[in-house]
Parts: structure tokens; C-alpha cells; sequence
């Protein structure tokens, strides 16, 4: 009897999570960037409070350090609108602009790619399907810069969802630890070593998820800047930070974000196609064997397979923002599963 009902608390529990997560995206906005915020400034905090206290300054609020380090992280951000943000929309826009004249390049450039790979010695069913395939190709290019200039117009008009954002973080970094202690105290004494475990457990995850795959987006951002710069692309901020952007989406992200440089390098001849086909081959190896292992090491174990299937889940529900938080969801989805289906296996019960 008694294990008939931990069932079905187990079920009811992981029911209640799903059921509320599809059903409250107001609520899991803020707290969901309030929680990233926290996970990134808290470091910081903590080590402005070390600092002062070995200033000599003794008894001095926690609340100071969280205030510097938002003021810090305001200053980066302002930094940041001024010499990227502002030249990158610019940028957007022209690009955006361009695309119906660069799709009729494009179309033009069809006879070209014919006579240099012999493309007409292709049966008519193939030809139909390579012209089918460039014209699909520009749709998708116009529709992808036309979502991110909405998209972020569309995130500037949620300000006032924002407006709580500073206020949640600020309670995150002062009483987070203090969360899962009274979360604990919701269920019997036998399970609050447990519970405290897994919150531990998923703010390692979580933390880590974040610091490596903000250091990865900046880093791809910046290589294929450089590289788009190099090969004299058109619109190579726009080309990089979309590839910053798009690292975030598992799997089928740096996929999206090669069509536009791949296209426009088209433009300018066949060679500088392949020239960018190469350059972002190589990028995607460095990705794949070096940086990623580097920076992410083996903390996010989940299976190629669940994350396929979290990114289109994620997808048919949040859209582009639903593919970026789906490894982390997954990850975190795995852990409270373990936890709550094999608990009797944790040293911690035993």
C-alpha cells in the first residue's frame, strides 16, 4: 500500500511540472532569464563580498554585491548595445533589404552552377529538384531575417514581463540556497537529504550548461565573423552573431546558419561557395572534437536520441526559443526522473 502511493505521488508530481510548464510561459519567462541572470551574477557577487570583507569592511550587507554586480553587469550590457547591438540591427535591416535582389541573383546564377558542374547532364527530374531546392532556400533566407528582426522587437515589447526580471534575480542570489530547504520541508524528513541532493544536482547542471554554452556562442560568433570578414562576405556581423545564435539550437543550428553565408558566397562565384562550405566543415569539426568537449566536458549526458526529440518538441511548442532550451530541459527532465523513479538507490537513503 505504502509503495502504491509513492507511485502515484511520483506520477502526480511529474504531472503537475509538465501541466505547469506548458501552461504558464508568463510565469517561466521571467523566472526562466531570472534564473540564468542569478546562475551568471552570483559568482561575481560572492566574490565582491570576499573582496570587501579582506578590505577590512566588516558587516557589510550581502545586498551591496549584488547591486555591484548588477551595475557591472548593466554597464556590460549598455557596452555591448552600443558598439554590437546597434551596428548589428543596421546591418539586419540592410541584409533583409537585399534578399528579394539577391534571390534573382541566385535564380541567375543557376546557369552558371549548371555549365561548371554539368548539371544539365542531370536527368529533368533533378534539375527541377536543384532549382526547386535554391528557390526554397531564398524563401527560407527571407523569412529567417525576417524573424529575427521581429523577434527582437517582439522580446523589446515584452518589457514589461522584464520589469519583475531584476527584482526575482535579486531574491534568486540572496536567498537561493534557502529555496530548496523550505521546498524540502514540503515533504516528509526522510526525503529532504534527497531533495536538497537533487537541487544541487540540477543547479551544477544548469550552471555549467549555461557558462560553456555562453562561452561557445560568443566564440563561434566571433570565428565565423572573422571568417566571413576574411572571405569579403556581405554582412558578416550579421553572418556571426546569427551563428552565436543558432550554436544554441543542438544539431540542426549550425546547419541554419551556414544557408546565408553559403548563398551569398554563391553570389560572388562558385569557388567562394565552396570556400565557405569549407570554412564552416572545419568550424563544425573544431566545434564538435575540441571546444565543445572542452568547454561542456561530459556534464550534459543525455542521448542523441532525446535530444532530437526534445529540440522538435521544444520546437512545435516555443518555436526557435523552445530548440535553445531543449538540452537543457531534457537534462533537467532526466535527473528528475532518476531521482524520483530510482531513488531507493541513492546512498543517501540507504
Amino acid at each position: 500500500m505504502k509503495r502504491t502511493a509513492e507511485f502515484w505521488m511520483r506520477i502526480s508530481i511529474t504531472l503537475f511540472f509538465i501541466l505547469l510548464a506548458l501552461s504558464a510561459p508568463i510565469i517561466f519567462f521571467p523566472f526562466g532569464i531570472s534564473l540564468i541572470l542569478s546562475i551568471l551574477l552570483t559568482p561575481l557577487a560572492q566574490k565582491l563580498y570576499k573582496w570587501i570583507n579582506m578590505t577590512g569592511i566588516k558587516n557589510i550587507p550581502y545586498d551591496i554585491p549584488i547591486i555591484i554586480s548588477f551595475g557591472i553587469f548593466i554597464g556590460i550590457i549598455y557596452l555591448i548595445a552600443i558598439h554590437i547591438f546597434v551596428p548589428f540591427i543596421t546591418e539586419l535591416r540592410a541584409f533583409t533589404r537585399s534578399i528579394p535582389a539577391t534571390f534573382s541573383a541566385l535564380q541567375s546564377a543557376i546557369p552558371e552552377l549548371e555549365a561548371a558542374y554539368h548539371l544539365s547532364l542531370l536527368p529533368a527530374e533533378a534539375q527541377g529538384f536543384i532549382a526547386k531546392m535554391i528557390q526554397e532556400i531564398g524563401e527560407y533566407t527571407l523569412r529567417l531575417a525576417q524573424f529575427s528582426l521581429s523577434a527582437i522587437f517582439s522580446f523589446a515589447s515584452t518589457v514589461i514581463e522584464l520589469i519583475v526580471v531584476p527584482f526575482i534575480t535579486f531574491y534568486m542570489m540572496k536567498k537561493g540556497r534557502t529555496f530548496s530547504n523550505r521546498f524540502a520541508e514540503l515533504f516528509p524528513e526522510r526525503y529532504h537529504a534527497h531533495i536538497k541532493n537533487l537541487f544541487k544536482e540540477i543547479h551544477f547542471v544548469l550552471k555549467a550548461y549555461i557558462h560553456g554554452q555562453l562561452l561557445l556562442s560568443v566564440l563561434m560568433a566571433f570565428l565565423v565573423f572573422i571568417g566571413m570578414w576574411i572571405m569579403d562576405i556581405p554582412y558578416p556581423l550579421v553572418i556571426g552573431l546569427l551563428a552565436g545564435v543558432v550554436e544554441m539550437v543542438p544539431i540542426i543550428g549550425p546547419i541554419i546558419g551556414a544557408v546565408p553565408p553559403i548563398l551569398l558566397g554563391l553570389l560572388q562565384g562558385s569557388s567562394v561557395m565552396i570556400q565557405v562550405i569549407i570554412f564552416y566543415v572545419v568550424v563544425q569539426q573544431l566545434d564538435s572534437h575540441f571546444i565543445m568537449p572542452k568547454l561542456m566536458g561530459s556534464i550534459i549526458e543525455v542521448h542523441p536520441v532525446a535530444i532530437i526529440a526534445g529540440v522538435l518538441i521544444g520546437g512545435s511548442l516555443k518555436g526557435i526559443l523552445g530548440m535553445m532550451i531543449a538540452v537543457p530541459a531534457v537534462a533537467v527532465l532526466q535527473i528528475l526522473l532518476r531521482h524520483m523513479w530510482y531513488y531507493d538507490r541513492y546512498k543517501v537513503l540507504r
